[in-house]
C-alpha cells in the first residue's frame, strides 16, 4: 500500500475517533439538558394542572352558590316577603334549604374561595347562622307557627348584598375564563 493510502486512512481514522468522541459529548450534553428541560416542563405541568383544577372546582363551587343566591332573591322577591301567614312548605323547602345549603358549601369549601372572597363568605355564613338560629328556636324549640315570616335583619344582621353581588361577579368572571383557555 502506499504511503499516500496509508495517510489517508490514519488520517480518516483519527478524524472518524475525534469525531465520534464529541459526536458522543454533544449528545450526553443534548441527554442532559432534555433532561432538565422534561422536568422543568412537568413541574410547571403540574402546577398549571393543579391550579386549573382548583379554578374548575371554584367555578363549580360558585355556580352552586349563584343558584342558591338566586332562589333566595326569587322566593323573597316573589312570595316570602308577600306572605299573609306561615307556609311551611315554602319556608322550609327552599328557604331553609337554601341558607342551610349555602351555608354549608361556604364552610366545607373555603379553601376553594379565592382569598378576596374569604371575607364576603364570613359575611354569608353568619347571616345563615343566625337565621337558621332563629329559625330553630322559633319554628323547632317554641313551636311559634303564627309568625309569617324569620327575619333576622331587625337583629341586627341584614342579609349582606354587597356579598352577593361579590360571588356573582367573581363567578361570572372565573367561568368565562375558565371557558375561555
Amino acid at each position: 500500500m502506499s504511503e499516500f493510502f496509508k495517510q489517508i486512512l490514519g488520517s480518516t481514522i483519527v478524524t472518524g475517533f475525534f469525531t465520534a468522541v464529541i459526536a458522543y459529548f454533544f449528545h450526553k450534553r443534548t441527554e442532559k439538558y432534555n433532561s432538565v428541560l422534561k422536568r422543568e416542563f412537568e413541574a410547571l405541568s403540574k402546577k398549571d394542572t393543579a391550579y386549573f383544577e382548583w379554578r374548575k372546582n371554584t367555578v363549580e363551587l360558585l355556580g352552586q352558590v349563584y343558584i342558591h343566591l338566586n332562589r333566595l332573591k326569587l322566593a323573597f322577591q316573589n312570595k316570602y316577603s308577600k306572605v299573609q301567614e306561615y307556609d311551611r312548605f315554602y319556608e322550609d323547602e327552599i328557604i331553609l334549604k337554601s341558607n342551610q345549603h349555602i351555608r354549608d358549601l361556604l364552610i366545607n369549601n373555603g379553601h376553594a374561595l379565592p382569598p378576596e372572597l374569604l371575607d364576603e363568605a364570613t359575611k354569608l355564613i353568619e347571616h345563615f347562622d343566625v337565621w337558621l338560629t332563629k329559625y330553630n328556636q322559633t319554628r323547632i324549640l317554641d313551636k311559634d307557627f303564627n309568625s309569617k315570616q324569620i327575619y333576622v335583619g331587625p337583629d341586627g344582621f341584614r342579609f349582606p348584598e354587597n356579598a352577593e353581588k361579590l360571588f356573582k361577579e367573581k363567578y361570572v368572571e372565573m367561568f368565562n375564563e375558565l371557558h375561555r383557555s
